[in-house]
């Protein structure tokens, strides 16, 4: 069973989401903030819901400055969805499960 939630850095950024056979879920955030440390079990217990469908990522801006700077995030919490090696979503701030879950069915049902 492949692995649902994971964390990603720069250097493994393209391997473990650009090229991923699935939709990925990247969650942009650092722990310094109370909006991503509200946002992470959201995300974290979703991704239970979708295990085998969809994968969840974590990658955190303090150390990760250059993905960042290359993605355009330009605020925390930001979740970008991702298929075939290219952005297909992009939520900013807090997103509650229910409407997280409402988004990632319409990504899977448009793509």
């Amino acid at each position: 069973m492949a692995e649902t939630y994971f964390d990603v850095t720069g250097q493994d950024f393209d391997e473990k989401v650009l090229s991923a056979p699935q939709m990925v879920l990247v969650n942009f955030s650092t722990d310094k903030v109370g909006a991503c440390l509200i946002q992470k079990p959201e995300f974290e217990a979703i991704s239970k819901e979708y295990e085998g469908r969809v994968m969840f990522a974590r990658l955190d801006t303090d150390t990760n400055s250059t993905i960042t700077s290359q993605w355009n995030v330009d605020g925390v919490p930001t979740i970008i969805f991702f298929k075939s090696g290219r952005e297909i979503n992009r939520i900013k701030g807090i997103i509650m499960r229910d409407r997280l879950r409402r988004q990632i069915e319409g990504a899977l049902l448009a793509n």
